[in-house]
């Protein structure tokens, strides 16, 4: 490698690695740059040796797919050095799905994990890419847009948050201009004398001028700088977790309850290690549709569930905790609880464990804004992880303000507005509006959980149930129906709100049915979600409805209340499609097992496959380049010079076979020296066309190859078949410059 070749690798590498600096604020710790880095240079030498053996960029980009399978279980998989025909597949499905994967993780993503395989595969084409662009385009500033590029796609598939603006803006745009100022110089380098240095100084200059103006000019206006908005694929992503078919917890909500005598005195669950009085998270619901409160999906880093790393970053402040859960088999059962993971706080890790544990960590997913999290395998009796959380501290505002509009559709929202309006009496502002209907409610409503004397007042909070409690006589319900309405109210009233459904531990850490409550968090100014606690919109449940009929309504006209919706079913999954989705763990009888390779089958595929395969790939390259080669040497130039190639064609394949042709003679004594075979014929014809006055046509030149074709079967018939695969895998006539000649 000379010179110029170094001073353009080393370019490419700095340029590379600012550019996937930038993944800092994706992943934790440095790993993936040195990941990114061993890609980066493993790139710049393949593009070193397609230029080396004179191939084009197709089998550049070949060799570079080679490279990536060869070497990327040892690089970017840890603990997987040989390339076994798991680690293939694996890189194999990360190259196609890991780009999601890591769209739909929160960051900072786990640097021990497979998803290294991204740096890994940029650095590779970044490397390869930009030093092939160097050594074959003229063009002064063409190879700085490989690296450009990387960037881009860096910025794209990491995060809002820039990672070092200095580092990735001036310093990068200084080292691209001085590059491309380089290369401008160099192509000056035939100019001789004063003059000449003069040119060069100029031509660079002015390329290293023009670089840095751009910079100055488009750089406050790029997407991240100042104020701007920085366009980030992961907040327009939508993850492939769709939590809306979950059914919603809060559906069944009245089993819990103490007359419907199922898991009110259930064990659900045992924590420990939580703080006395602290309340545990199960689901957090942020869309009403008419028919339920369920939890939504929304694209965007802070309010999708996404796939966590050992760490989870929070911008909370307050106090640490660590709680373990345990499973209880009443939990595991309940096909409307078993995908939503008990937590608490702000949690800041999840570590699973039991038989379980790897496949619920693997399909563990987070809302970092619904503090909410879910195991799509869902929960088995027995499972048990801790959470690592903060639970804020800070201290509410006496008059909190709403932040933002409410997501809820207005059309659900007006079935509590003339409610809303009224029970709010002469309040002023969404907060203290809100707290004279909390005050309403306590004081007038009353509690039933449809037991006996009372089963007209059904479960559910769909519109129409929705509606009898805010339009009867007096409101009636449990949790559900008190929590769901007074979300909607907060939302019409302009202060943003979810429901939760979470518990109180018990004094020994068990929780029960009796211990599951709703209430509702509102959105403040400050960025927060502040709970107001059920206690302080319910009434006790002691207190029972007045003796009235229930078909009464207040001023029913003053709500449209739109049509009851069918409640949407806690499951309708058979036993089948439950199985698949608690990732095919099921009890019972197992099925027929179907035919299986002998062991001895599987361990030699395993650990004899990928050496064969990667043989089975060197030799596939080299065939195919010499097949490129031979192509190229016929289909491309004048007439007369494919009369030259096809005579070194000829000349190359009986070296190939091993037969001894003097490098530096004339065809004539090229042709001497191979006399067995006859070819004296062609080295005139070559000789004629070359050298002589006339001119020849495609068609003579087509016409000469197929005779080079004849010359080159009857060779290797005379020859053994191992002599023509070792000729057809040789080499020797691939080195770059052999068989040139004057």
């Amino acid at each position: 490698m000379n010179r110029a070749a170094l001073a353009d690798a080393a370019f490419v590498v700095v340029l590379c690695m600012a550019a996937l600096f930038g993944f800092s604020t994706t992943y934790s710790g440095l790993s993936f740059l040195l990941v990114g880095a061993v890609g980066v240079l493993l790139g710049v030498i393949v593009g070193w040796l397609g230029g080396m053996l004179r191939q084009p960029v197709l089998m550049v980009a070949l060799l570079t797919v080679v490279v990536f399978f060869l070497l990327g279980g040892a690089v970017a998989l840890r603990g997987q050095i040989l390339p076994t025909v798991p680690v293939l597949a694996s890189l194999a499905d990360l190259s196609v799905h890991g780009w999601m994967q890591l769209l739909t993780t929160l960051p900072p993503v786990d640097t021990s994990g497979p998803l290294l395989v991204i740096p890994y595969i940029l650095g590779l084409i970044g490397g390869a890419a930009g030093f092939t662009l160097a050594r074959r385009v003229r063009l002064s500033i063409a190879p700085v847009a490989v690296p450009v590029a990387l960037l881009a796609s860096v910025i794209l598939l990491g995060t809002s948050e820039p990672a070092a603006l200095l580092l990735q803006g001036a310093v990068f745009t200084c080292v691209a201009g001085l590059w491309a100022a380089l290369r401008a110089a160099r192509r000056h380098q035939r100019v001789g004398g004063r003059a000449g240095r003069a040119s060069r100084l100029l031509s660079g200059a002015g390329v290293l001028g023009v670089t840095v103006a751009i910079a100055a000019v488009a750089g406050p206006a790029l997407p991240g700088a100042g104020d701007n908005p920085r366009l980030v694929l992961r907040d327009h992503v939508q993850p492939p977790v769709d939590v809306a078919a979950f059914p919603s917890p809060l559906v069944g909500f009245r089993k819990y309850t103490k007359d419907a005598n199922q898991l009110w005195d259930q064990a659900l669950f045992t924590v420990s290690s939580l703080p006395a009085g602290a309340t545990v998270r199960i689901a957090t619901l942020d869309d009403y549709d008419g028919s339920v409160w369920g939890a939504s999906n929304r694209p965007g880093a802070a309010t999708s569930f996404q796939r966590v790393g050992t760490r989870i970053e929070q911008s909370v402040t307050g106090t640490q905790v660590s709680m373990r859960v345990t499973i209880k088999p009443a939990y595991a059962q309940a096909d409307d609880l078993d995908a939503w993971l008990p937590t608490v706080g702000a949690a800041t890790a999840v570590d699973f464990t039991g038989p379980h544990a790897a496949s619920e960590s693997d399909s563990f997913r987070y809302n970092l804004g619904a503090r909410s999290g879910v195991v799509t395998d869902r929960l088995s009796a027995g499972d048990s992880y801790t959470v690592q959380a903060v639970i804020d501290s800070t201290t509410s505002p006496v008059d909190p303000q709403p932040l933002g509009q409410s997501e809820v559709d207005s059309k659900f929202t007006a079935l509590a507005a003339s409610r809303a309006v009224q029970w709010a009496g002469k309040a002023s502002g969404p907060w203290n509006e809100l707290q004279a209907v909390t005050t309403y409610l306590h004081a007038n409503g009353a509690y039933s959980d449809g037991g006996p004397g009372e089963t007209q007042f059904l479960p559910g909070h769909g519109a129409g149930r929705l509606g009898s409690f805010l339009n009867g006589h007096q409101p009636v319900g449990d949790d559900e129906q008190y929590a769901a309405a007074f979300a909607l109210i907060a939302n019409d009233l302009g202060m943003p709100a979810r429901v939760v459904l979470g518990a109180v531990p018990e004094a020994d850490g068990t929780v029960k049915g009796k211990d599951v409550h709703a209430w509702v968090e509102v959105h403040v100014a400050d960025g927060r979600w502040i709970p107001i606690p059920q206690t302080t919109f319910m009434p006790d449940t002691s207190r029972k409805p007045d003796q009235q009929p229930p078909q009464k309504i207040q001023n029913a006209s003053a709500a449209v209340v739109p049509p009851p919706n069918a409640v949407r079913p806690p499951s309708t999954l058979d036993d089948a499609e439950q199985a698949a989705t608690r990732g095919g763990r099921v009890t019972g009888d197992p099925g027929p097992e179907g035919w299986q390779l002998p062991e001895f089958v599987v361990a030699a595929l395993t650990w004899g496959g990928p050496p064969i395969l990667l043989g089975a790939l060197v030799c596939g390259l080299i065939v195919a380049i010499k097949a490129r080669r031979r192509s190229l040497r016929r289909s491309r130039g004048t007439p007369v010079s494919r009369f030259a190639t096809g005579w070194l064609e000829l000349v190359d394949h009986a070296r190939d076979l091993g037969v001894a042709v003097s490098r530096g003679g004339t065809r004539r004594e090229q042709a001497g020296e191979l006399a067995r075979y006859d070819i004296g014929g062609l080295a005139f014809a070559a000789d004629a066309t070359v050298f002589g006055p006339g001119l020849s046509s495609d068609q003579d030149a087509e016409l000469f190859w197929r005779e080079i074709d004849r010359a080159r079967r009857a060779m290797s018939a005379g020859v053994g078949r191992w002599r023509r695969i070792r000729a057809a895998l040789n080499l020797t006539t691939l080195r770059p410059g052999w068989g040139r000649r004057r």
